[in-house]
């Protein structure tokens, strides 16, 4: 791998904590909604895509379930974890506060790349004070295909005016790690809720438990 000119961060269980918060809120409300089955095994099928993406699932996944109630059950998901993350937050994963500290005192320029909307990015980032680490945010809002198509980490790095060789992204998801394969930018992988089966592992550079490790890895490279 060449010498790091931009690191691009996924945020949802990769950055922050917020995975068990979709999970949680999901499982609570799928009882009310008569999404019958729906668990944390399902949860786990829906990493690393785009919200629409997601939607679009309910209906395949719940076949028996009246579309209203799936409408209904996507609305008050959403609502419930918008207002969380917007008046409450959540914690940054570890490792996360010393790996970005690190990378802005080496002027290393890192961007938020994620399949989530705008609006959560910038309240999550805004709580956890961590806004100021992060010349940019390309968001599910900048692109037209979700993770795993690669044009979510292609505009990252049109953004950072570099070599797809000379990035590296950061991702928990397998969808997150195809999406960075394809666009020719070296992948770690550092795992949150679905732990690396075979693909992850031979699209990654490296796999590590936490960001901690992650930055020493880079301070190696450096």
């Amino acid at each position: 791998m060449k010498k790091i000119k931009g690191v691009l961060f996924d945020m949802d269980g990769l950055l922050l904590d917020t995975e068990l918060v979709y999970c949680r809120t999901n499982i609570e409300l799928s009882e009310k909604w008569g999404l019958e089955g729906y668990d944390a095994a399902h949860y786990l099928s829906e990493l690393g895509k785009g919200e629409e993406q997601v939607y679009h699932s309910y209906f395949e996944d719940f076949p028996n379930t009246p579309a209203e109630n799936i409408e209904g059950f996507f609305k008050e998901t959403r609502a419930s974890i918008a207002r969380e993350f917007s008046e409450i937050g959540v914690p940054a994963k570890k490792g996360a506060v010393e790996l970005l500290t690190y990378l802005n005192e080496q002027n290393i320029p890192c961007l938020i790349v994620s399949s989530n909307n705008r609006k959560p990015i910038d309240d999550l980032l805004r709580n956890g004070n961590l806004t100021h680490f992060f010349t940019d945010v390309i968001s599910a809002d900048d692109v037209t295909h979700a993770k795993p198509h690669p044009e979510i980490v292609e505009k990252a790095i049109e953004r950072l005016g570099i070599l797809p060789e000379e990035g590296l992204m950061l991702e928990d998801s397998l969808n997150g790690i195809r999406a960075s394969h394809a666009a020719g930018v070296p992948v770690m992988m550092v795992p949150d809720l679905m732990q690396p089966e075979a693909e992850a592992k031979e699209k990654t550079i490296a796999i590590y438990p936490s960001l901690l490790e992650v930055l020493d890895a880079i301070k190696a490279q450096q």
